[in-house]
């Protein structure tokens, strides 16, 4: 079974008659909150507008603005700059061809020091497994 509650207008409806109706001591009207909030909004918006407008850089502190240095390169010719990254691959190409060279010879590696070998407790009491049987002649 379900009830069914007709809405009929009340204080919680706006019309005509509710909006000059008398509040409740102690509460404020919803729209009071929402001028409050706002003008604190619009006040700190001036406030940041303020203080970029003096700042003579846009988005920029005025205290950032007095640290700015232009940043020096190193190489400003292309050309140059070209040579000598040629030159470092050219001497990067050579030390590779040493490691291969190295690496393609033999190579010969003495332990000096070994650590002692830990086997898991499963491998140690394992038995170790039967050898299988040769198989058949013939076959």
């Amino acid at each position: 079974m379900t009830s069914r509650t007709l809405l009929t207008p009340g204080p919680s409806v706006a019309d005509a008659e509710g909006m000059n109706a008398p509040l409740s001591p102690g509460r404020r009207p919803r729209g009071a909150y929402q001028n409050a909030a706002l003008t604190a909004i619009a006040v700190l918006l001036a406030l940041g507008l303020a203080e970029r407008a003096g700042s003579g850089l846009p988005g920029v502190a005025p205290a950032e603005a007095r640290q700015y240095q232009p940043i020096e390169v190193g190489l400003t010719n292309a050309l140059e700059q070209r040579k000598q990254m040629i030159s470092e691959l050219r001497s990067m190409n050579s030390r590779l061809e040493r490691i291969e060279s190295r690496l393609a010879g033999r190579i010969e590696v003495r332990v000096i020091d070994m650590p002692p070998v830990k086997l898991p407790a499963e491998l140690r009491t394992r038995p170790e497994p039967a050898p299988a049987p040769p198989p058949a002649p013939g076959k």
